[in-house]
């Protein structure tokens, strides 16, 4: 049959995908997918996936876990809607905050904003909410949507009226929809979301990118904590409102229960009891939660602030009133600071629209091993698919130091000096611009000390956004420059360095998570739920995959070629290494300088990098 297939002949690892994805969807099956950078698992899934349902009467959602991932979803459909003709009606919504075009609210953060928002829209105070009904307002605003978000928003805040119940407005009517992650695995907004935009997901096939992401993403929504910093800044909103509700209270039973818990044992956190805290916190005020969210509201209304702690500690009694086994609560205290912490262990209740829908395909570059994304995502019927990469082995070097170890015994001033010579001798003997990645802020510290002036570009802990992108661009056009990164940070993850920009990548250590309360609990609840295999799921692959995550920023098309050092003899013991060798082919070496030297001179030599 003819897919859907915006370019005119798909590649060979790509025409594969395709077809294994319709094929998924004529059994009425989810499909779980490894496909490595270069396949164009987005063009693929979208071909198979939107040929399939236009047969079949169905709609598509195409979620990701970042708002900048939606552009190359625009681009597919625009190409599919030029080629075949189609005028096929497709939107890209992101959240509400994204659209809203009302000054009076559009600064406000988090779910402050919409609380804020619903206020204004039962108080019929909002102009811009009541333009959207206006029918005639809408007509000539479809073009823009083709565009994505942006032009869309652009527009809207021109004619005047809410993005967001536009574009809602608009999805009834579209059999493909571009959301993101949080419209569907955030259990507080999902049936909200579903029945304002008149879909329902039994008719839908799900297209998941960046799947791998979809357990923490889940779980990220179902956290809350409460801290007496939070508390302290509550009740400055509370004055500022000059309001007659008192949550002092609130400071004393915290300190009362940390004293108990944890001055008295010298510890720094400690599990505390939910029902327990919950009684104590509200003991003083009745509903104490809606106290505080109408408090919140009053508070946004009149300061003109962007937050309010007063909402922070009215969702965080919510949700310790409602909370189960299936989270932890961790008390912990940090110099004067106390916080209640609330953590979803495994996002069971979120994963409700995995089965709800048609199918799903699940895509990423890194959904190894199978066998765990089957299980931690509960699609036990779901097909698996692995395609190998479609760019030649000899275009990466890639090789393990043995000569180095991170583990917490070895992190001495001489391993420090250790490896910063490695890295130095690396850079002096080599061409081009090298990123070496850390575990952690302070190893990347301690490393730092003694490379004198060679590092260009060092990502910091307190680095915003605007200040990582501007570090990025700096880095791009450079030459020759060393970048120091974190493993699993904005800078490893997630950013397409194209052109073949970077020549080598040094990976110092393993990024395991630092042992703690919140990495126990996990790994026994997963324990549990899946036969023991706690350390390996929660553990011990999810800190490969993020430096394979980072070993994947150099190779971006056919033409890159870079080195990869992974500098840590654990990479070659055995757990690490069963995992490791199902991404990437490691090479032997008795000089590993010299093999880098040599793969240097023969694909990254001076002219090479000129002609970039």
């Amino acid at each position: 049959m003819q897919f859907l297939f915006r370019f005119d002949n798909p590649r060979k690892h790509q025409k594969d995908m395709i077809q294994d994805i319709y094929n998924s969807l004529e059994q009425k099956r989810s499909i779980i997918i490894n496909a490595p950078t270069g396949i164009g698992k987005t063009d693929a899934s979208i071909s198979a996936a939107l040929s399939y349902a236009l047969e079949n009467n169905l709609n598509v959602f195409f979620l990701t876990p970042k708002i900048s991932q939606h552009s190359i979803v625009i681009e597919s459909l625009k190409g599919i809607n030029k080629k075949f003709n189609l005028n096929l009606k497709y939107v890209d919504i992101v959240g509400k905050r994204n659209l809203c075009v009302n000054e009076k609210v559009n600064y406000i953060e988090g779910e402050a904003f919409y609380k804020s928002c619903e206020q204004l829209v039962k108080a019929k105070k909002c102009p811009f909410y009541t333009a959207s009904k206006e029918k005639e307002k809408l007509v000539d605003l479809f073009d823009y949507m083709q565009e994505g978000h942006n032009a869309f928003f652009n527009k809207c805040f021109e004619v005047g009226v809410c993005g967001y119940e536009a574009t809602a407005d608009m999805a009834k009517d579209a059999r493909f929809i571009i959301a993101d992650y949080a419209h569907f695995l955030n259990p507080y907004t999902k049936k909200t979301f579903l029945k304002r935009i008149g879909h329902n997901l039994e008719n839908s096939i799900i297209i998941w990118d960046e799947a791998h992401n979809i357990i923490s993403s889940a779980s990220s929504y179902m956290n809350r904590s409460m801290s007496t910093y939070t508390l302290g800044m509550a009740e400055k909103e509370l004055a500022a409102i000059n309001s007659k509700v008192d949550i002092s209270y609130m400071r004393f039973i915290m300190e009362k229960i940390s004293d108990k818990m944890l001055k008295q044992k010298d510890i720094s956190e400690a599990f505390f009891s939910g029902d327990e805290a919950y009684k104590s916190l509200t003991s003083n005020i009745l509903n104490v939660s809606e106290e505080l969210e109408k408090a919140a509201l009053e508070y946004l209304t009149k300061s003109g602030s962007k937050r309010s702690y007063l909402l922070q500690i009215s969702r965080f009694l919510d949700l310790l009133k409602d909370s189960d086994n299936s989270t932890a609560k961790i008390l912990s205290k940090k110099g004067e600071d106390i916080k209640f912490s609330i953590i979803n262990l495994y996002p069971g209740a979120a994963l409700e629209s995995l089965h709800e829908a048609y199918a799903n395909i699940f895509m990423s570059g890194t959904m190894l091993p199978l066998y765990m994304y089957k299980e931690l995502l509960g699609v036990e019927t779901a097909i698996t698919s692995n395609y190998q990469s479609p760019f030649s082995s000899s275009n990466k070097l890639c090789i393990i130091d043995e000569d180095i170890s991170t583990k917490y015994e070895n992190r001495t001033i001489s391993q420090y000096q250790k490896i910063a010579a490695k890295i130095t001798n690396i850079k002096t003997n080599t061409h081009g611009n090298i990123i070496a990645f850390f575990p952690s802020f302070d190893i990347l510290k301690n490393v730092n000390k003694y490379m004198g002036r060679d590092v260009d570009f060092i990502q910091k802990s307190e680095m915003k956004s605007p200040a990582v992108q501007e570090l990025l661009h700096s880095f791009k056009k450079s030459e020759n420059s060393l970048m120091f990164g974190v493993l699993g940070g904005s800078l490893s993850e997630g950013i397409d360095y194209a052109n073949n920009v970077i020549k080598g990548i040094i990976i110092v250590g393993i990024p395991l998570e630092k042992p703690n309360l919140e990495l126990t609990s996990k790994i026994e609840y997963i324990n549990k739920v899946f036969d023991g295999k706690g350390t390996e799921y929660v553990y011990l692959i999810p800190a490969i995959i993020r430096s394979v995550q980072a070993a994947g920023r150099a190779i971006r098309s056919e033409k890159d070629k870079a080195f990869v050092i992974l500098m840590d003899k654990r990479y070659n013991w055995g757990v690490y290494h069963s995992i490791l060798k199902d991404f990437i082919t490691i090479s032997k070496s008795e000089n590993y300088l010299e093999s880098i030297i040599e793969f240097n001179k023969k694909h990254l030599n001076k002219a090479n990098h000129s002609s970039i």
